[in-house]
């Protein structure tokens, strides 16, 4: 039904492709057996009921893990001996392991594993997943009932209450933190711009060719690792793919301002029309239409649910080219963002100007709505951080002052030396700027990552992952006939329900995103190193492959 040749637009790709990967290992990949300690702790009593009453109407039978739980996070910690900057470490490796210790259920345990080789009745496919990433798409806005084929894939799948995203909530460092598994503390893009004295060179998102060095750019990205494992990648627009490193993706059309959504959504389709030994396996797409139209008419403007629609559509136009080739239930998709959106206005503006001189600063607006404070002077950097200081206890302004080392725990920010000597970090929707700048956007990013109006979104279906239908081959299709007398009356109600867009997701607790390299990973059966990102799930949430 669909051509396994390359048509004229197939052809285009190939002829942009920038690079063809240089694998240097022949290592099979193969599954992690071993849980991490969080998946063996004692689950809440509520997602038990709602895990038993899944795999009840799957018709799968009563594992021992279902009556496991989570850790007591309550034990008492112990402060390693040591100097401050390593007891400071402790600190921030036990709060980020406490507040994951609620670990989420451990489907993979529970659920079937699902065939390497999986087929849509004409073609068998690998081990496949398609990375989507909105910018700039907060959390809350899929409640508005202006998304709903972004909403379908969570409702056949699973969504997340929320991704928190890592501090600062920025583009580019959040964007090679969901493809590398790592902090930006630990990567080095530390914000869309800074300066890097050890280098003594200048970061700036804006340009390029002094950018894309592969200097700047540490950890292992999510499709170099394909390339690693003998697996073909693609990118499209990703922040950082377009770094000059030694392994390349196999595919990669770069960032342009006229290639629309609908046009990246064709090109993942024209590459999954592809021979399966030229076809991809790992797929990240970068799609920026929200976030430009939050920054310019606020997260609550006509035009900001405009384009959270028009996004929608191309959407729904690539879901429907999955139903077409009977891909659904072959390939995996997740959709996430980097960070969310708020509203921000002349009346929560603070004016540093008005303390400190402006002129002393390199890259004084890299951490907008914050400040980062590295003067032209070394010796001035103390000075402006008394004088900060001083400002903020006499008129209570809405900020408060660091040095790098003593930023708080939770933000797993402070050790690279990327990071600015001091870092002015303003409450919830303020932001520094100068008097003659103003405020110049309407909608900002960048706040604590706690905060609610800055997380982000994840959903995911297909093989992968819990409540999707799996394509099987015959002698599993032959299992699953034997159930269907079990099942059928809780399928049809299913399919009504879909038809109606009444399904309900399965819904999981928040998590945070340095995990979603490692469910990336799993999805295609790629194996990750040990401690090779901050997460500490180990792609919990999927079936391993």
């Amino acid at each position: 039904m669909f051509a396994q040749g390359r048509g004229p637009a197939s052809q285009a790709l190939l002829n942009n492709n920038t690079s063809t990967a240089n694998s240097t290992s022949n290592k099979k990949s193969k599954r992690l057996s071993i849980r991490t300690p969080s998946e063996t702790g004692r689950l809440r009593t509520g997602l038990i009921h709602k895990r038993r009453s899944l795999l009840d109407s799957l018709g799968f039978p009563k594992q021992p893990e279902d009556d496991l739980g989570v850790f007591n996070t309550r034990r008492k910690q112990v402060m390693p001996e040591g100097n401050s900057n390593q007891r400071l470490d402790h600190r921030r490796d036990t709060r980020r392991r406490t507040k994951a210790a609620a670990c989420q259920p451990n489907f993979s345990s529970a659920l079937p594993i699902a065939p390497r080789i999986r087929s849509n009745g004409t073609h068998d496919f690998d081990p496949t997943v398609i990375l989507l990433s909105f910018d700039g798409l907060r959390a809350d806005y899929l409640q508005r009932g202006l998304t709903p084929e972004l909403n379908s894939i969570g409702q056949r799948g699973v969504k997340a209450a929320y991704m928190e995203p890592s501090f600062p909530t920025l583009t580019f460092p959040n964007h090679w933190t969901l493809a590398t598994g790592l902090y930006p503390d630990h990567h080095g893009i530390v914000a869309n711009m800074f300066h890097d004295p050890e280098l003594n060179a200048d970061f700036n998102y804006r340009m390029p060719g002094q950018s894309w060095d592969e200097k700047w750019w540490n950890g292992e990205p999510i499709w170099e690792t394909a390339v690693h494992h003998n697996q073909k990648s693609a990118v499209i627009a990703w922040p950082g793919g377009e770094a000059l490193r030694k392994t390349r993706p196999t595919y990669h059309l770069r960032h342009r301002r006229e290639m629309t959504v609908s046009n990246k959504l064709s090109a993942v389709l024209e590459w999954l029309d592809m021979p399966r030994d030229e076809r991809p396996q790992v797929i990240a797409v970068y799609i920026s239409e929200v976030d430009t139209v939050g920054h310019n008419h606020g997260p609550d403007a006509r035009r900001l649910n405009q384009a959270l629609q028009v996004v929608d559509a191309a959407l729904g136009t690539f879901l429907a080219g999955l139903r077409e080739r009977n891909l659904e239930d072959v390939v995996n998709v997740i959709a996430v963002s980097d960070h969310g959106m708020a509203h921000v206005d002349l009346s929560k503006a603070i004016f540093y100007d008005d303390y400190i001189d402006p002129g002393e600063l390199i890259h004084e607006e890299s951490m907008l709505p914050h400040l980062a404070i590295r003067t032209k002077d070394p010796k001035k950097t103390n000075e402006y951080y008394e004088t900060l200081k001083r400002a903020q206890a006499q008129h209570h302004l809405n900020f408060k002052v660091y040095r790098r080392e003593e930023l708080p725990a939770e933000f797993n920010y402070g050790s690279n030396s990327r990071i600015a000597p001091v870092v002015v970090v303003v409450d919830p929707g303020y932001v520094m700027t100068r008097r003659e700048m103003g405020v110049p956007v309407i909608g900002v990013h960048g706040w604590d990552n706690s905060m609610p109006e800055m997380r982000a979104i994840f959903l995911a279906q297909g093989p992968g992952f819990p409540n999707a239908t799996i394509t099987t081959d015959g002698q599993q299709q032959q299992q699953q006939q034997q159930q269907q007398h079990q099942q059928q009356q809780q399928q049809q109600q299913q399919q009504g329900d879909e038809k109606n867009g009444s399904v309900t997701a399965i819904e999981i607790e928040p998590f945070e995103n340095v995990e979603l390299k490692a469910i990336v990973a799993r999805t295609v059966g790629l194996e990750l190193p040990a401690h090779s990102t901050d997460g500490i799930r180990n792609g919990w949430l999927t079936r391993p492959c």
